[in-house]
C-alpha cells in the first residue's frame, strides 16, 4: 500500500456503496442482464454434472450452501446470508479474456465451478438478486503472489480484507445494473443454507461451453 488512505485510487469503493469501476475508466465487461419478453430475468449457472438429481429432485434447486461474506457496516442487510452464484452470459469474456486479468479469472474460478452450464429463468420480481465485481479480489490475489496490481487500486493486500470489503460494496441489484463491472458476478442471497432458486427457474442450456462434447444433457 502505497500514499495515504485519502488518496488511495480504490478508496471510493472502500468507504461507499455501489461504485463502479467502470467509472474510473476500466473498460467493464460487455455481460448484460437478459430481460426475457415476460419481466422476468435470466442468468447462468455453471453445476457438477452429479449435482443434477439433486437440482431436479422434487424438493431441489440451487442451494446456498457459502455464507455470503458481504456484511460491513455499509452493509448490514447482507449478515448471515448465504449464496449461490452465476454469470450474465453463457461464457464469460473476464472468466478467459479480461483485458485487466487476461485468463485469470477463468484459472481462479475453475475449483468453484462445474462443467455443466445451468439457465435461470427468474420471474418478475424475483428478490435478493446482486451483480457484484470480482475485480476487487482478484486485484488482490494478483499482489498476494507478487504480481503487478492490474488496477492499481492501491489495497492493502496482506490479508485481501480491503478488496473483499470492495467486493461486498460492488453488490449492484440485477434489475438495475447497466454495465461498470469488470467481472461481474451474479449473486442470490437468502437468510441461511437452503433453496434460493427453485427448480421450476433452472433448466439445461442448450449450448454447453465447458463441455468437451456439446451434446444437450438433460436432468
Amino acid at each position: 500500500m502505497t500514499g495515504n488512505v485519502e488518496s488511495r485510487r480504490g478508496e471510493r469503493f472502500l468507504c461507499r456503496r455501489g461504485e463502479l469501476l467502470g467509472a474510473l475508466g476500466f473498460q467493464d465487461d460487455p455481460g448484460r442482464p437478459h430481460r426475457r419478453p415476460d419481466g422476468g430475468l435470466t442468468f447462468w449457472h455453471y453445476a457438477r454434472p452429479e449435482r443434477l438429481e439433486f437440482i431436479f429432485g422434487t424438493a431441489g434447486g440451487l442451494k446456498a450452501a457459502r455464507p455470503a461474506f458481504f456484511a460491513t457496516e455499509l452493509t448490514p442487510d447482507f449478515k448471515r446470508l448465504y449464496m449461490v452464484e452465476g454469470f450474465l452470459d453463457p461464457k464469460p469474456r473476464w472468466l478467459d479474456d479480461s483485458p485487466h486479468f487476461g485468463g485469470d479469472g477463468g484459472r481462479r474460478w475453475r475449483g468453484y465451478i462445474g462443467d455443466l452450464l445451468l439457465r435461470v429463468d427468474l420471474p418478475p420480481g424475483f428478490q435478493g438478486v446482486w451483480v457484484a465485481d470480482y475485480a476487487h479480489p482478484m486485484e488482490a490475489k494478483a499482489v498476494q503472489q507478487g504480481e503487478p496490481a492490474p488496477l492499481d487500486l492501491d489495497y492493502d493486500c496482506r490479508t485481501g480484507h480491503e478488496a473483499n470489503r470492495a467486493y461486498a460494496h460492488s453488490l449492484v441489484p440485477l434489475e438495475t445494473y447497466t454495465g461498470g463491472h469488470l467481472a461481474p458476478v451474479v449473486t442470490v442471497m437468502r437468510p441461511g443454507p437452503g433453496i434460493a432458486i427453485p427448480r421450476s427457474c433452472v433448466s439445461v442450456a442448450d449450448v454447453q461451453p465447458r463441455m468437451r462434447r456439446n451434446d444437450q444433457a438433460g436432468p
